[in-house]
């Protein structure tokens, strides 16, 4: 029996188109519900960025300092180079420097009027007021040079005088031609004083002779480290002799040559006793290190050398290669989005030459950007550095102690966006 075809069955067999639309929407939704699903499943974890942890503060001992007590109103001591190493003991009020003024005198007048390596400087005619100069330094018996009225000397004669043989009116000389007249000296050497932060010091004269020249310990430290900066006043505070009308004479200084004491300036009034202010170079492991160091207040002679060379002495055991971080020190985490985390630190300890408790801080340095693969086998990624404070750099490199591990499948569902993301990015 044959059934016929009619408009009304051939209406009935055809599938409706919305259900046809509906059909090919599930179908390219389960399609691409697939391709999310393998796109999530295998999207390749993106590089992990650094974060640079906080290092220690490398710590040190207090340097261990024999101070002049029972001697001495007052000491200190620096290291040249060293920031922060100045030290005070003793009386912190101000009080007469003496001859250690002529240190001042001297760098003011070097900084109005240079010298450089054997320039020896203009030529100075002296006058009447150097003669009474050397006759009112005669009557407060303090060292002098003789000189003339008409006498034709050099710049540096009058410095090497002034410095070496501590002669007084050579200083009021020398700084009389540079600024015209003692006033104005006087007001350009509190200036410099001012300019360099020396806080309590206040020059009345040339040449120390007035007890309101005056400083404290500390002021006379950063007094002597300005002093050694100087090329010129390093090296003629320096010198053994000096010539001098007449003949020459030694350098003041008793304990030159001693202990390592290789320059120095003395000073002394009967009322406020003897001030030593010295400096000294040695080598420690193989590099020179340069100290100052002030004793003030002194009445005997034998006592003031025997507490200088001590203070001086007992600075050298301060100086050495000083672990600043030790080997393992954490640098940098690499934390992931999902949770994962590694940690990268220093394959040896970092050390560096340093004085006493004064170390140079670490410095983290990243390779590149200091990003790292996932899964990525360990590696250097960055290195921890100081220079200390004689210009000298150390290094340890930084690698990560494991390997990062990437996202699990629970967790790349659970953040679908996030690792569509890692595609574009």
């Amino acid at each position: 029996m044959t059934t016929a075809v009619t408009a009304a069955s051939q209406r009935r067999r055809r599938t409706h188109p919305l259900v046809v639309l509906l059909r090919w929407l599930v179908v390219l939704t389960l399609i691409a519900a697939v391709i999310a699903a393998t796109a999530i499943a295998f999207a390749p974890a993106p590089r992990v960025g650094a974060t640079p942890l906080a290092l220690p503060a490398p710590a040190g001992e207090p340097a261990t300092i024999t101070w002049p007590e029972g001697t001495a109103r007052a000491a200190g001591f620096a290291v040249a180079g060293v920031d922060g190493s100045a030290e005070a003991w003793g009386e912190a009020e101000a009080v007469p420097m003496a001859s250690l003024t002529k240190l001042i005198t001297a760098l003011v007048v070097l900084e109005a009027h240079p010298l450089s390596g054997s320039d020896r400087g203009a030529e100075v005619t002296l006058g009447r007021a150097d003669i009474n100069a050397l006759g009112a330094a005669v009557a407060e018996a303090a060292p002098t040079v003789p000189v003339f009225d008409g006498m034709v000397v050099e710049q540096r004669d009058l410095l090497e005088w002034s410095l070496v043989d501590s002669a007084a009116n050579a200083s009021w000389s020398l700084a009389n031609w540079a600024f015209g007249s003692i006033e104005a000296f006087v007001a350009a050497a509190n200036d410099w004083a001012e300019r360099n932060e020396l806080d309590t010091t206040v020059v009345a004269d040339p040449s120390g002779l007035e007890l309101e020249s005056r400083a404290s310990a500390a002021d006379m430290v950063e007094l002597g480290l300005l002093s050694v900066a100087h090329p010129v006043v390093l090296e003629t505070i320096g010198m053994a002799r000096v010539d001098v009308p007449g003949g020459s004479a030694a350098n003041t200084n008793p304990i030159l040559g001693e202990g390592f004491v290789d320059g120095g300036k003395t000073g002394t009034l009967f009322v406020s006793g003897r001030n030593l202010l010295v400096t000294a170079e040695r080598d420690i492991e193989g590099e020179p290190r340069r100290i100052v160091a002030v004793v003030l207040g002194v009445v005997a002679q034998d006592d003031l050398n025997a507490a200088t060379l001590a203070l001086v002495d007992s600075l050298w055991d301060d100086f050495g290669t000083t672990e600043v971080l030790p080997e393992g020190t954490p640098a940098i985490e690499y934390r992931a989005p999902w949770g994962a985390s590694v940690t990268a630190a220093t394959v040896a300890p970092l050390a560096s030459d340093a004085f006493a408790q004064h170390l140079p801080a670490a410095a983290l340095e990243l390779q590149g950007s200091g990003d790292i693969e996932v899964g990525g086998a360990r590696g250097e990624v960055a290195s921890v550095r100081v220079t200390d404070a004689f210009g000298a750099v150390t290094q340890v490199p930084v690698r990560t102690e494991g390997m990062l591990a990437g996202p699990d499948i629970g967790w790349r569902f659970a953040h679908p966006a996030d690792v569509l993301g890692w595609y574009l990015g």
